[in-house]
């Protein structure tokens, strides 16, 4: 049996929708997209072979701007994939600075015009790591026959952030197989259809070379529990409820975003109440929730059970965790 402690949880599993945005050059109209990185900073590099969705509206009351135009001034640096209403796709065509000006109609029938410099830059370093992997060992699994989210982040060499979607420069080797799915990949995450064969695989980066390993299993594949992430801020009292999170182990790796049967019980039912939930977010791709709650003070334990594990026989794990009165 494993005692488990409150912890920081340093693994983001869901994205915060932020977006930076920045005046334009005659200062009529707002240009603005969403980011995950440097939220203040609008004019980080676009990805040169990635692209970028920009909005855009009037400065005075943030209402959509109706595009009747928009262009660059040097299409070998950036070009308009295209544009309607008051969102425009742009693309990185080559290293530069290149001037956008777009024309449109605000809510009041205004016709005006506005303009922003953006940059593009080929990225010199590529951040891959998995969602469960707090540790950055590099080295998870994933169930066969899923779809899953790799995250990953382009970056210069002084640290720079460098944007976009639609540019994954990774190739994949091994036993395994997977298949990017690039209508859900976006400028954090990349999109994975696993095949049905277990095995191993590794992505490596054509930029610089950065690796990422992967362990492809099947449920029955699955032998152990890795210790619950308790969301707790400082202990649990008897009458509280809190979330907890779970995945399965094979051979001591731990399987992301594992969409598997599990069960959950309470050893101790005098003392906690422990049952399954589902997702703090129903959009999530982490599927291992669930809570406990605190019934009289003491020592509460609990099995997490996966019954599909160890060939069909169910693969458990036994823990405890302290109720405060």
């Amino acid at each position: 049996m494993r005692r488990l402690s409150a912890v920081s949880l340093s693994v983001v599993f869901f994205s915060v929708a932020c977006s930076s945005s920045l005046t334009g050059n005659e200062g009529n109209f707002q240009f603005s997209y969403a980011a995950d990185d440097r939220i203040t900073d609008f004019n980080k590099p676009i990805a040169v072979g990635a692209k970028l969705d920009l909005e855009v509206r009037d400065v005075g009351g943030q209402q959509p701007v109706n595009l009747t135009d928009a262009s660059f001034d040097d299409t070998a640096v950036l070009d308009v994939v295209s544009f309607n209403d008051h969102e425009l796709t742009v693309t990185a065509t080559g290293e530069g600075n290149a001037l956008l000006s777009v024309a449109g109609t605000t809510v009041d029938g205004d016709d005006l015009t506005d303009s922003v410099n953006l940059l593009a830059r080929v990225p010199e370093v590529h951040l891959l790591w998995h969602t469960c992997d707090p540790t950055g060992s590099g080295e998870a699994g994933y169930l066969t026959s899923q779809r899953v989210w790799l995250p990953f982040d382009f970056e210069m060499d002084n640290g720079q952030p460098v944007i976009g979607y639609g540019y994954y420069p990774v190739a994949l080797s091994g036993d395994a197989a997977m298949t990017i799915n690039e209508t859900d990949s976006t400028q954090a995450h990349m999109a994975y259809d696993i095949g049905d064969t277990p095995g191993a695989l590794t992505m490596t980066s054509d930029i610089d070379g950065a690796t990422l390993s992967m362990l492809i299993a099947a449920p029955e594949q699955i032998d152990g529990v890795a210790d619950p992430i308790a969301f707790v801020l400082e202990d649990i009292d008897v009458g509280d409820v809190n979330s907890f999170y779970v995945l399965p182990t094979v051979d001591g790796t731990t399987l992301c975003q594992a969409e598997v049967t599990k069960q959950v019980a309470s050893v101790t039912p005098d003392i906690c109440d422990v049952r399954d939930r589902d997702p703090l977010d129903p959009s999530s791709y982490e599927y291992g929730w669930f809570e406990v709650e605190g019934l009289a003070e003491g020592t509460c334990e609990f099995t997490v059970t996966y019954p599909d594990g160890n060939g069909g026989q169910g693969a458990s794990g036994t823990f405890s965790y302290t109720i405060e009165p």
